[in-house]
């Protein structure tokens, strides 16, 4: 299965997008949907196939409660973790080592163990050609770093990114931040700073895109394909020539 994770501030654009690659690129889906999928056809936990069968989407509340008890998404958890632990490892490194000046962190780190269950769940399916994921493990570097990001965390980043699954492609969304923040504003901010000041927010914003630009000069560094996308272009555009460079 060939992997395509969306990398960008946050408010670039990366879910809209990912939607459209997933709904225009034959034999391709989105993460959420994959699981769902995974565990429909082939799940363990017979609550979980039962609901995954009789809702329409990933974002079915029936669905998502499901999910969070479902005995398929802890033993998919566990088999990530046996199968990389220096993720893990890796990502509680860099806690440690930010632990006096992030926010936060219990949270990310639920985040990014959900995405190892999650992440597991969908490889592991062969229904599908393509894998699309907007808030993959390239992204949760954001959410690692993106508090006051300095180059203390360059040793520690260059880690994490060595650490986790590799992608295929990599498709970075340059978005200006006052449209991103325009964005947020508009759909809400991220619950770690959606209750501080606005410089504090708009200070995150800025950390984070150094961190998105560090991460896309590493990603190639390692050798992972990275396609550009200019954030301001309409949503159609951007997919169709995401689309034909990968089939290209």
């Amino acid at each position: 299965m060939r992997v395509v994770e969306l990398l960008g501030a946050p408010g670039s654009g990366k879910t809209t997008l990912a939607r459209q690659l997933a709904l225009r690129l034959g034999g391709a889906i989105e993460l959420e949907e994959a699981v769902r999928s995974s565990i429909r056809e082939r799940g363990d936990d017979s609550v979980a196939r039962i609901v995954a069968r009789v809702t329409t989407s990933s974002s079915s509340r029936l669905w998502k409660g499901a999910y969070s008890r479902s005995t398929d998404r802890f033993s998919a958890l566990a088999r990530f973790l046996g199968e990389k632990p220096e993720t893990l490892e890796a990502v509680l490194a860099a806690q440690r080592h930010r632990v006096d000046r992030d926010r936060g962190q219990e949270l990310v780190l639920g985040w990014v163990l959900n995405l190892m269950a999650r992440y597991q769940l969908a490889i592991e399916s062969d229904l599908f050609d393509s894998l699309v994921i907007d808030e993959g493990f390239l992204q949760r570097a954001v959410a690692l770093f993106g508090h006051g990001f300095g180059p203390e965390d360059e040793v520690n980043l260059r880690a994490y990114l060595e650490a986790i699954p590799r992608p295929d492609v990599v498709v970075l969304l340059e978005t200006p931040l006052e449209l991103c923040i325009r964005r947020l504003d508009s759909k809400g901010w991220s619950e770690r700073v959606a209750e501080v000041s606005e410089p504090d927010r708009r200070g995150f914003l800025e950390a984070s895109s150094r961190v998105v630009n560090e991460v896309s000069a590493q990603v190639e560094t390692l050798g992972t394909s990275l396609i550009r996308v200019d954030g301001t272009e309409p949503i159609a555009v951007s997919a169709g020539s995401i689309i034909g460079r990968l089939r290209s």
